[in-house]
């Protein structure tokens, strides 16, 4: 490591800059006095690296300073330390840390992530988490404007799953990566709306994964999807049979709970799909959000279902 001017990061050199006095604003005096502050940029993701002026802090320390300086400025911390023995690294793992020990050690999970996608093909389709990106925006609020960081706390998704889901809807067009200043690149849309969801049908995938049956689901609520949710939204008649989504965590915890009755594959008074990813929402629903919904019957014959669905779309409003 040259000092303070680059680092080693999965053996690749990382050009580090000291950061600026404007950039350490909401930086308490203790922190300014314990440590040194560098921007640095890896596979295209702002960092704020944090290095210790004289030994290393406590796991714990660097567990609550690095929380507080990424939501002060919205770049995760990675801290560079001094060789430490291998239960100093697992309790930083345990706890969340990011760091860098030395060219030998480093634990940045959402860095290998990125990795691994370096001379990856570019993506055909959306990736579920990509698809949620998208739905969240068009349903629930905007993420035009904000970073992968300040997207991640919004989602069911960690910082990496988020910056890969951006990377999947930049590869198929549907947003950019604009750089702001000299540390974040945050999203952006060039359509709204259903222009921007006009674009993106080609790309979409039916979050359905699984279909199972069962007589009775107990001692679980779970979000009705299907023939069901359609008619809570438009004109559709409902119909008898239940139908209600669960992710596949989902399904596996029933499914060890015994919460669900006389499972089987071809009939029973409740039908449940196992979809890709959680309903597009900020909290719990009742019902699935239509866009998914929409996109799960897509494929259905039924004039009267198709009919429907475009009233769904055609009534949407649009968050963005």
């Amino acid at each position: 490591m040259n000092s303070n001017l680059e680092t080693v990061i999965l053996g690749k050199r990382v050009r580090l800059s000291p950061r600026q006095k404007a950039g350490l604003k909401g930086f308490t005096i203790g922190e300014k006095i314990a440590y040194r502050f560098f921007d640095g940029e890896y596979q295209g993701v702002s960092l704020l690296f944090v290095k210790p002026k004289g030994d290393n802090p406590t796991p714990r320390e660097c567990d609550i300073t690095g929380r507080r300086l990424s939501g002060i400025t919205g770049l995760p911390s990675v801290f560079i330390l001094h060789p430490g023995p291998t239960y100093e690294r697992q309790r930083l793992m345990d706890k969340g840390v990011y760091f860098i020990m030395s060219e030998r050690y480093a634990y940045l999970p959402m860095v290998v992530a990125l990795e691994k996608t370096a001379n990856r093909k570019k993506a055909t389709v959306l990736t579920p988490v990509a698809q949620f990106l998208l739905l969240y925006h068009l349903e629930v609020g905007s993420i035009e404007g904000l970073s992968a960081s300040e997207i991640a706390p919004l989602v069911p998704y960690s910082y990496a799953s988020v910056t890969l889901g951006i990377t999947c809807l930049t590869d198929l067009g549907l947003c950019k990566k604009l750089q702001q200043g000299q540390r974040n690149k945050v999203v952006h849309f060039e359509l709204k709306g259903a222009d921007l969801w006009k674009q993106a049908r080609p790309y979409l995938q039916s979050p359905v994964v699984k279909l199972v049956y069962c007589d009775r689901l107990n001692g679980t609520e779970a979000p009705i999807c299907g023939i069901n949710a359609l008619a809570h939204y438009t004109m559709l008649n409902s119909e008898s049979e239940q139908t209600v989504m669960m992710t596949k965590d989902e399904y596996n915890q029933a499914k060890k709970a015994d919460l669900i009755e006389n499972e089987n594959n071809y009939d029973g008074h409740v039908a449940i799909e196992i979809w890709k990813y959680p309903v597009v929402s900020k909290n719990h629903l009742q019902w699935v959000d239509k866009l998914s919904l929409a996109i799960s019957l897509k494929d259905d014959d039924d004039p009267r279902v198709e009919k429907e669905v475009e009233r769904l779309i055609s009534e949407m409003t649009w968050m963005d």
